[in-house]
C-alpha cells in the first residue's frame, strides 16, 4: 500500500537563507520519504541561491508569494497541493529524521485527529567556540503523560506547546476550519491550533522532531509579543465565537487576563502608563476575584492621576 503524500510547506526569507540549506537537508533526509516541499520564497536571490542546490531533487519546488501577506499564499499552497497531511515550517529550524514518520504513523493509527505534533528543542549557539544552550518546550515528565492520550482544545489552549513547524495537520482538517487567518501576524500558527483543536482531537507525539534555532531574527522565541498575544485572542472571541464557547469563557477568560495583566506590565514598564492602565483595567474586568489584577489596575490609575497633576 502507498504511504500518503506529506506536502512541507517551508518559509523561506532573505534574511533566513543561510540556514535553509541546513533545514531543507534535514527534510529531504527524513526517514519517510513521500515528501512535496514546497519552498514558499520571497523573490529574493538570496533564496533562490540557497535553493539552487536542491531543485534537482524532484520532491522540491520553489514558489513565488503571490499575494500580499504570505500566510494568504500558504493558505492557496495548502489547498492546491497534493498532500493529504500538511506541514507549515520555518528554514531557521532543523528536523530531526523520524519528525514526519512517527507523526504521520499517529494520524494513520487514529483517523479521528485533526493534527499531531511532537517535542521541539531551542538551541543557541554561543561564544567562539560553538558550545550550545538547549532546552525542551515540553519537559520529560509532561512529555510522557501528554503521549499517552487524546489532547483536547483546552490543553492546546493552555500550554502553547503545538507549532507549526512541530506538526502536521490532516487535509480534511485543513478543509474544515480553514488555514491561517491573514488579520493575526504574530502567533498565527496558535491561532490556527485553538480553532483546529475546537474541532478535532489532537494527538502529542513524545519525539524531539524540532530544533529550534534562537536567534535575534526568531520573533517568536527571542522578542516579547504581548500586544500580539492579546489581539489573537480577542479575535478568537470575536470573530470565532462558536471556538470560543468550546474552550469555555472562564479558561478562555483565565487566559485572556493573564495576557492583558503581561501587557499593562509592559506598557508600563514602556512609561506608558495610560495604555498600561487601560490593560489592568481589562484584566481586572475578566478576574474580578483577582485581588492583585483590581490592585496593580487602581495602582496604575493613581500614577496616571499623579503623572497627570505633575505636568499641569
Amino acid at each position: 500500500m502507498t504511504s500518503p503524500l506529506v506536502t512541507v510547506i517551508l518559509f523561506a526569507h532573505a534574511p533566513y537563507a543561510k540556514f535553509l540549506g541546513t533545514s531543507l537537508t534535514s527534510i529531504l533526509d527524513q526517514s519517510y520519504r513521500r515528501l512535496e516541499v514546497l519552498i514558499l520564497g520571497d523573490g529574493s536571490a538570496e533564496v533562490r541561491a540557497a535553493v539552487d542546490g536542491f531543485v534537482s531533487d524532484g520532491r522540491v519546488t520553489l514558489c513565488a508569494q503571490t499575494r500580499p501577506y504570505f500566510l494568504e499564499t500558504a493558505n492557496e499552497l495548502m489547498a492546491s497541493s497534493q498532500g493529504e497531511y500538511l506541514g507549515t515550517w520555518n528554514a531557521d529550524d532543523i528536523y530531526n529524521q523520524r519528525h514526519v514518520e512517527l507523526l504521520v504513523q499517529a494520524l494513520e493509527s487514529d483517523r479521528e485527529l485533526g493534527g499531531a505534533f511532537d517535542n521541539t528543542e531551542y538551541f543557541a549557539e554561543l561564544g567562539s567556540h560553538g558550545e550550545a544552550r538547549r532546552n525542551l518546550m515540553i519537559p520529560e515528565s509532561v512529555a510522557k503523560s501528554w503521549s499517552i492520550s487524546r489532547l483536547s482544545v483546552q490543553q492546546i489552549f493552555n500550554e502553547n506547546f503545538m507549532t507549526g513547524p512541530s506538526s502536521v495537520i490532516r487535509r480534511s482538517a485543513f478543509e474544515r476550519v480553514g488555514g491561517y487567518d491573514s488579520k493575526i501576524r504574530l502567533n498565527c500558527d496558535l491561532h490556527w491550533f485553538y480553532r483546529l483543536g475546537a474541532y478535532f482531537p489532537v494527538q502529542f507525539v513524545d519525539y524531539v522532531g524540532v530544533r529550534k534555532r534562537l536567534h535575534a531574527l526568531n520573533n517568536t522565541a527571542a522578542n516579547p509579543h504581548y500586544q500580539f498575544g492579546v489581539t489573537e485572542l480577542e479575535d478568537i472571541r470575536n470573530c470565532y465565537p462558536d471556538v470560543y464557547h468550546r474552550i469555555g469563557k472562564h479558561v478562555f477568560n483565565k487566559k485572556l487576563g493573564r495576557k492583558y495583566f503581561r501587557l499593562g506590565a509592559y506598557y508600563e514598564k514602556l512609561g506608558d502608563l495610560e495604555k498600561a492602565r487601560e490593560a489592568y483595567k481589562n484584566a481586572m474586568v475578566l478576574r474580578k476575584l483577582s485581588f492583585r489584577y483590581g490592585w496593580e489596575y487602581f495602582r496604575s490609575n493613581w500614577l496616571t492621576r499623579s503623572a497627570k497633576i505633575s505636568c499641569s
